[in-house]
């Protein structure tokens, strides 16, 4: 119990660094068989790129947050491409009866993909809002 409590301190650490620095967006797959994934993906809207992805990956409560350097400075359509291709990889047996759905709304994807499209809800909120925005004027 103590130890997961460091674990989440660490995830609750990692967020706060990162909170202002550009739009959050979080995944998760859990893993029976193999490890599962926290991650946390860093959106500048202004650059269209990317600022940072932290993954935490493992089968323990030891896992710790790690920089994944190769996705730092994509555009969010880059990293969309590349999370469909990790997702089919990934989740293969699940993808033969369910091929990837953006519409879909469940956790059975892969964690970059569903970073993506959280940061995805959040532009599209805000776009809707600044819409209404200026419709009431």
């Amino acid at each position: 119990m103590f130890l997961g409590y460091l674990q989440v301190r660490q995830y609750q650490r990692a967020v706060r660094k990162w909170l202002g620095k550009g739009i959050l967006g979080m995944g998760q797959r859990r893993g029976l068989a193999r490890p599962g994934e926290l991650l946390i993906l860093v959106y500048n809207r202004r650059e269209d790129r990317v600022v940072s992805v932290q993954s935490m990956r493992g089968y323990t409560i030891f896992a710790r947050f790690e920089e994944v350097k190769e996705y730092t400075g994509l555009s969010l359509e880059e990293l969309r491409r590349i999370g469909i291709e990790r997702d089919a990889r990934e989740m293969k047996w699940r993808r033969r009866r369910h091929p990837y759905d953006p519409a879909e709304l469940t956790k059975k994807k892969g964690a970059l993909i569903q970073a993506v499209e959280a940061v995805d809800k959040y532009l599209r909120g805000r776009a809707e809002e600044e819409e209404a925005g200026t419709a009431g004027n």
